[in-house]
């Protein structure tokens, strides 16, 4: 197994180690910085796995079930009562899983194999529902990480400036109003405010934190599969936004703070990388 393959996995240790120490150091429950750790184990067992199994995933028969069962699941979310109307999660049991830190780098993968083979119609006409559904979630950070990355892609895949144009100024008044229309949550110091709990541990903590999230998207934009690169710099995009996002709004620090959902997504999205970089042209 090449060495190179466990690089793109390490680089989220440090940023869920992090979190989970200053969750310890400030009295939250094992419960609760366990689950991180626990899916961060299983995750990466799980990578390592599909890194080295050659298999095409283009010729799967459930491949076209992908996008349907990920735009179903968003759209579940409103099927519970939510919290204080914001409707983000799917409860299994005990465990709240926010939907759409989940299947969004899925669904982008999945957008922009739609462009390539049906054309632009359909995908801006799929991406415009997506849109429309984390807006009466609402989930802001979700939002713009999705439209913004979507809406170059959409540009991209057409030659008439008209369109172009008013596919960016619809998809940009969507973020606007997003932003404009935030919900009313209360931050949780362990999940929107973990950033805190690691300076309370100092400042050398602070920017080490600090780094362990700039350096997630790395491999995503600096090192993208071959073939692939516009589809990798666009899911890099995503996460440069949700990340960012935490410093404007009451929105989960992706990985470091508690919750598995971002985990679970990162992950995935670790998965499309791994195999559409050291396991795809092997096939």
């Amino acid at each position: 197994m090449s060495l190179l393959k466990f690089i793109p996995i390490a680089i989220t240790i440090p940023s869920i180690a992090i979190g989970a120490l200053a969750m310890y150091r400030n009295h939250v429950s094992i419960a609760i910085w366990s689950q991180n750790i626990a899916c961060l184990v299983l995750m990466s067992f799980v990578s390592l796995i599909m890194a080295n199994h050659k298999f095409n995933v283009n010729k799967s028969k459930y491949k076209k079930f992908v996008l349907p069962a990920a735009l179903g699941l968003l759209i579940l979310t409103f099927a519970s009562q939510g919290i204080a109307g914001v409707h983000r999660w799917i409860s299994i049991g005990a465990v709240k899983l926010n939907i759409a830190m989940i299947i969004l780098p899925i669904i982008l993968i999945e957008l922009w194999n739609v462009l390539k083979t049906k054309g632009l119609n359909l995908g801006f006409a799929i991406a415009f529902v997506i849109l429309l559904v984390l807006f009466f979630q609402p989930d802001a950070s979700q939002l713009t990480g999705f439209a913004v990355p979507m809406m170059i892609m959409l540009s991209r895949n057409t030659n008439s400036k008209v369109i172009s144009f008013l596919i960016i100024s619809a998809f940009s008044l969507f973020v606007v109003f997003s932003w404009i229309y935030l919900d009313n949550l209360p931050p949780v110091n362990y999940v929107e405010r973990i950033l805190n709990m690691v300076a309370n541990m100092g400042f050398a903590w602070l920017i080490l934190g600090v780094i362990s999230l700039v350096i997630l998207p790395i491999p995503f934009l600096l090192f993208p599969p071959k073939n692939t690169e516009s589809i990798s710099k666009y899911i890099g995009c995503y996460y440069i936004i949700i990340i960012l996002s935490t410093l404007f709004g009451n929105f989960p620090v992706p990985l470091m703070g508690y919750g598995i959902s971002p985990i679970i997504g990162f992950y995935i999205s670790l998965m499309w990388y791994l195999h559409s970089k050291y396991v795809k042209n092997e096939v």
